[in-house]
């Protein structure tokens, strides 16, 4: 499966301030991410913007853009999502994508049966819950180390559930 090179990494929600900051919903594991792109864009690879500033501190990250300098063309970029490219997003070496994770077989590591495929991950606290799509219908699994053993983004997810959470 092709890896997509530009992710959505968030939403330019509003306007901050009237020298054309904007504040953005992030959708990083971390707002801090944000700090080491140097290139944002406003599709896959399309409408690049590039950052002036990038603070991170309260609720909602807040970009400062070069070129834009009022709230008046702020404004103008408000709904937008923003991309990056994937090789500008720091993650850990354990760490993967969603985006790469989704269509993946779920396999169980010891037997080799194939529950189904992963549909989508929902984020929660205290931890990320799977969405299993299988031939009964969707199963939520959470994502702890004691059912994930292994993600090859190649082979699939392989799992050790327990007895029953698939009948």
């Amino acid at each position: 499966m092709e890896k997509k090179q530009y992710l959505e990494i968030g939403k330019i929600i509003n306007t901050h301030g009237v020298f054309g900051e904007m504040k953005i919903d992030a959708w990083c594991d971390t707002p801090q991410v944000l700090k080491g792109i140097k290139h944002f864009y406003l599709g896959e690879g399309t409408g690049e913007l590039i950052p002036v500033s990038v603070r991170v501190g309260g609720q909602f990250p807040l970009i400062k853009f070069e070129g834009i300098n009022t709230v008046e063309e702020a404004a103008k970029y408000k709904n937008k999502i923003i991309y990056a490219h994937r090789n500008e997003i720091k993650k850990p070496k354990d760490k993967h994508f969603i985006c790469d994770l989704i269509g993946l077989d779920v396999i169980d590591k010891n037997t080799g049966r194939v529950y189904g495929k992963l549909k989508d991950v929902l984020e929660y606290e205290p931890n990320e819950i799977y969405e299993i799509s299988t031939e009964n219908g969707d199963v939520l699994m959470p994502a702890v180390k004691e059912f994930i053993s292994e993600i090859d983004e190649e082979k699939g997810i392989f799992i050790t559930p327990i007895d029953g959470f698939f009948d």
